[in-house]
């Protein structure tokens, strides 16, 4: 009898083969048994399956076109046929099967365990191992702990690790065959196997594996000469040690078993050998952490590298919690650029893309380069921030050089696209510095890490201002106190944003160095400004208009705009001044 267990689409159906030969294929009808498939890759008669004397199995693929390939690697080409031992594994089209020896399979009423392993439960405090009074040289326990070594030497993302494995089941415990198996929902799966001698072609005890499963234990048994199975025949003994994830599930067994004919120890499996296996188990359980680890870090580090810097990414990968949300300052940019949108009507859409991915690029660079955070991008905007994850004690001054570099790149942009621009590039920025929300803004299968709060919502109509001031980059009152009187910068005005309660001191940052000429401009509009908020408006007027003198072609547009509110002002009675700019549009 035998067993086969059909897979297809998270489906999974035990069929018995009594007796003959069973036919599996799309085609309800014929004379031989037969399982239907549905399968519209399967052909009609695709494939005979045919139990042979000794435990054999033959399989013959009745298709005229279709292959079917068997998990070892060989390949049943149209019109082959071939013997086998079960278990064996198979794929059909989209369907796997796998075909297991059934008759009188051992008793778990005689299966035996040892001491649960201890699993993922490092803080467990550690115990002698039993050796229930069985004499041990120190010589072999030597050789055992030398092979453990050159096992776990082997690297967990490979193959050779579960050969190794096998193989030290074999040369290090002292059975006849070893395999390292994994559990899947349609059954086990051989990931490795290792004989003694070339001809022990045995299966593995489905019982044994399903209790080690289930009990999470190991166990082994010694069965009796009447109840060896075809799919085990001639073995003696049989031990399997579960191997656990880091949730202390069974992802897989180490598996070993002695044959009947085999010398040297005898059959029986004593409970040294036993413990012995359960610590193979364990190196598994292991080394597929270890992978696991190094995948996780390889993950974060590529999540990492494409919002911070590289050295920033290390510091993350050491210490995973920086990420945690936490109330701290920051500062924050936004950029936008300005009429991107004329200009893609005006491109196709690959060059439209093009420009948007070079300028992006190249203001990414100007970000990271100066320490800073890339949070997002939006069509033709970015946000970034200073401060987090890790600390900045400048962060002001860090992102106020970053925006004077964004800006400064836009020519280099116009001259590489020249051709093919119908009018200039222009950025706006916009800056501020307050506390703010700073973790994980996405959800927990896509990773976002950014700032959230009232500081990023300010930041981002501070950039929407620069269209309506006429000023490429704008900060806030407090980013421009963190200065320290680096910068050349001005204040434009006092002003309501749309959406944000309260009143703010907008500046426009200049640059790093200014010439004595810009200060003394500076130094007279800001003169102006306070004689306009303290509603002396024609002085302010007087004051102003020195500015626009000698600028017929390229007037200060702040100037202009101050210009205009005092001579609305001067038109009619003020019976209720505000000197606030109220900024409408965002």
């Amino acid at each position: 009898m035998l067993l086969a267990y059909v897979s297809h689409k998270n489906h999974t159906e035990k069929v018995v083969i009594e007796r003959g030969s069973l036919v599996i294929g799309r085609n309800p009808q014929g004379p031989t048994p037969r399982k239907v498939l549905p399968d519209p890759f399967v052909s009609g008669d695709h494939l005979r399956i045919e139990e042979l004397p000794g435990g054999r199995i033959r399989l013959e693929n009745l298709s005229r076109k279709v292959t079917v390939n068997l998990a070892s690697g060989e390949v049943l080409l149209p019109g082959d046929l071939r013997e086998v031992m079960p278990p064996v594994r198979m794929t059909l089209g989209e369907t796997v099967l796998q075909l297991e020896g059934a008759d009188d399979e051992p008793e778990e009423q005689s299966l035996q365990t040892i001491a649960r392993p201890l699993g993922p439960r490092p803080n467990q405090t550690l115990s002698r191992l039993p050796l229930d009074n069985e004499q041990i040289s120190a010589e072999v326990l030597a050789r055992w702990f030398e092979g453990l070594v050159s096992v776990q030497r082997a690297s967990a993302s490979t193959g050779e690790f579960f050969r190794q494995t096998a193989r030290a089941v074999v040369e290090l415990i002292g059975l006849d065959c070893g395999l390292v198996l994994q559990h899947r929902a349609d059954g086990w799966n051989v990931l490795a196997r290792h004989d003694a001698n070339a001809q022990n072609d045995a299966g593995y005890s489905r019982t044994v594996l399903d209790r080690v499963y289930r009990e999470r234990q190991t166990y082994f048994q010694d069965p009796s000469p009447g109840s060896a199975t075809r799919s085990l025949v001639d073995v003696g003994a049989v031990v399997a040690a579960p191997v656990l994830d880091e949730q202390g599930q069974v992802a897989g067994a180490v598996y070993g078993a002695r044959f009947r004919r085999s010398g040297g120890f005898g059959v029986a499996i004593r409970p040294l050998e036993a413990q012995l296996m359960q610590v193979l188990a364990a190196s598994v359980s292991a080394g597929l952490a270890r992978v696991q680890s190094e995948a996780d870090t390889a993950r974060r580090r590529v999540q990492f590298e494409q919002f911070f810097s590289p050295e920033l990414a290390r510091e993350l990968d050491r210490d995973p919690n920086l990420l945690d949300g936490r109330e701290r300052e920051v500062t924050i940019l936004f950029s936008d650029l300005r009429g991107f949108s004329r200009h893609s009507e005006r491109l196709d859409p690959r060059d439209v893309c093009l420009l948007a991915q070079d300028v992006m690029d190249r203001l990414t660079e100007r970000v990271r380069e100066f320490g800073g955070t890339v949070v997002s991008y939006s069509g033709d905007g970015m946000m970034a921030l200073w401060n987090a994850p890790a600390d900045q004690h400048d962060h002001a001054v860090l992102a106020c050089r970053a925006a004077l570099a964004m800006q400064a790149e836009m020519p280099v942009v116009e001259a590489a696209w020249k051709d093919r621009l119908a009018f200039p590039l222009r950025l706006g920025v916009g800056l501020n510095t307050g506390r703010a929300l700073v973790g994980n803004t996405g959800s927990r299968s896509k990773f976002m890490y950014g700032p959230q709060g009232h500081a990023v919502n300010l930041a981002s109509r501070v950039e929407g201002a620069t269209k309506q001031l006429g000023s490429p980059i704008l900060i806030t009152e407090s980013t421009n106190a963190q200065l320290g009187g680096q910068f050349a910068t001005r204040r434009l005005c006092r002003a309501r944003v749309v959406g944000i309660d309260g009143c703010v001191d907008l500046y426009e940052l200049y640059a790093t160095v200014a010439d004595d000429a810009w200060r003394a401009e500076r130094d007279t509009y800001e003169s102006g400004l306070t004689l306009y908020e303290a509603g002396r408006w024609w002085e302010a007027c007087r004051t102003l208009y020195a500015l626009l003198a000698g600028h017929e072609t390229n007037y200060d547009l702040p100037t202009l705009t101050l210009v205009g509110r005092c001579i609305e002002c001067l038109k009619g009675p003020q019976t209720s001044f505000d000197p606030v700019f109220v900024l409408g549009q965002k």
